[in-house]
């Protein structure tokens, strides 16, 4: 893919509930729109197949080697030359009792490329109604992940991560373009953060962010707050999904990007040296 190139890419927003199959029958049907606009990447939100309670986590999570959703995923790509970032799902930890937040990547020929474990888990207490310990059932990851899809390299983060800017700095400096961020943002901190870290995450690394996203009510615990929208490297939003399931759909121009970054070269002014310096071996 040359710099002048550009490529149509999708976010999906979506009430995902206890019901595993009406989830992905509501997948399916989004896929499908995505795909019919001439998306070439589709992301899916945090926990697309099964929103519940973090009790459950464990009983649903999905064996990576067997899995039916991944089945589902690789061959919808496969069939619509599509490439998929798999939001997240639970999937089973060999070793121990814990599940992990995975995000698969799939390629346009039903292969997975890459695999991130989200690093920063969501333990905290909202209010007295709202305390969400997510660590207490997820194991946490330990890499920092991109990926190479047509020709871009891109960045994988989930929904909390958003709050740890460093995170989004490294993969920048890896090369990523584009970087997503699949959610399940709770109604408070939506209301009153999403918006504004999803752009600030794109100013301050001169790069597109896409951030598909749950939206309504779960269960009688859990409202996300939804508001998925797509952010050009200028901060500007450029599309967002309205407060209902569905499909949102941009043209990411690398072009464009190109010249942010050479009309304000702020990351070619990053004090590497002082910032991230070489780690002694041995």
């Amino acid at each position: 893919m040359t710099k002048d190139d550009k490529i149509t890419i999708a976010a999906i927003q979506m009430c995902s509930r206890q019901n595993r199959d009406e989830n992905l029958a509501t997948v399916r049907v989004l896929l499908e729109e995505a795909a019919q606009r001439g998306a070439q990447i589709i992301a899916l939100p945090e926990n697309f197949s099964y929103v519940g309670y973090e009790s459950e986590m464990i009983t649903v999570a999905e064996d990576p080697d067997t899995s039916s959703i991944i089945r589902f995923l690789t061959s919808f790509a496969s069939k619509h030359k599509v490439a998929i970032i798999g939001g997240s799902i639970p999937l089973k930890n060999s070793g121990i009792s814990k599940v992990t937040n995975t995000c698969l990547v799939i390629n346009h020929e039903g292969r997975i490329v890459a695999r991130y474990d989200k690093l920063h888990l969501f333990d905290v207490r909202l209010d007295d109604r709202t305390m969400i310990t997510e660590s207490r059932y997820v194991e946490a990851g330990s890499r920092v992940v991109t990926a190479d899809l047509f020709g871009l390299k891109v960045g994988l983060s989930i929904c909390y991560d958003l709050r740890f800017p460093e995170l989004y700095r490294a993969l920048v400096m890896q090369g990523a373009n584009i970087i997503f961020v699949p959610a399940a943002f709770t109604m408070q901190t939506g209301n009153d953060h999403w918006e504004v870290l999803l752009r600030a995450r794109a100013i301050e690394n001169q790069c597109y962010i896409v951030a598909p996203a749950q939206i309504g009510q779960h269960n009688a615990d859990r409202i996300s707050y939804g508001r998925a929208l797509i952010v050009d490297p200028w901060g500007q939003v450029m599309t967002q999904c309205q407060d209902k399931e569905g499909v949102i759909v941009s043209e990411i121009d690398l072009d464009f990007l190109e010249k942010v970054r050479n009309r304000l070269p702020c990351l070619a002014h990053i004090r590497r040296d002082k910032f991230f310096p070489p780690v002694a071996l041995g």
